[in-house]
């Protein structure tokens, strides 16, 4: 029994869902739709895929905010998959559900650099509860990138106006400074 979950949007839909988008990676029909089910009814907009090379191909369409991967795909690994979805997006969370719940997978997994490792059959209140973690987690570091680029632009020298040479001595001294963990002191 495989199964894989990756939450993304539709590319029918008009408007991205405010809770998030799932894509689930999974060979098995009836998990898929179980998941797919589940989680629409919760208000997350979901596709998925039945092979992992079918999941890597949605990746690559549309941005996801969790993906749900089976451990065991027709054609790949789900652990093997983790580091090509990571090269897609570095902080993309993922979900491993699967049957095949030893500890050795569940760690193989998380060192791979799965979110979460769920294992058949699951309890759907939990299932929704990592759900909710991850998507939140993926968001808020999404939202640091963002933050983090914008405020590297807003305040890069480019942005102050100043070209006369004292003013070029200045802009190189803060360069060097900058990096160093020292204080400024006024005597």
């Amino acid at each position: 029994m495989s199964e894989a979950a990756v939450i993304m949007r539709h590319p029918n839909e008009a408007q991205a869902s405010p809770l998030g988008a799932v894509l689930i990676i999974d060979d098995e029909a009836a998990i898929r739709e179980s998941l797919e089910t589940l989680l629409e009814l919760e208000g997350y907009a979901v596709d998925s895929a039945s092979s992992g090379e079918d999941g890597l191909a949605r990746l690559g369409d549309r941005s996801f905010d969790l993906v749900l991967l089976d451990l065991a795909l027709p054609d790949r690994n789900g652990i093997d998959l983790l580091p090509e979805i990571h090269a897609h997006d570095p902080q993309l969370s993922v979900i491993m559900i699967t049957a095949y719940g030893t500890v050795e997978n569940a760690v193989k997994a998380m060192q791979a650099g799965a979110t979460n490792f769920v294992q058949k059959p699951w309890d759907n209140e939990k299932l929704l509860a990592d759900v909710r973690t991850a998507v939140a987690r993926h968001r808020a570091e999404e939202e640091n990138v963002q933050l983090k680029r914008a405020l590297k632009q807003r305040y890069n020298f480019e942005n102050i106006v100043g070209k006369s040479e004292p003013m070029l001595k200045i802009f190189d001294l803060v360069a060097q400074v900058a990096a160093s963990r020292s204080t400024v002191r006024d005597w």
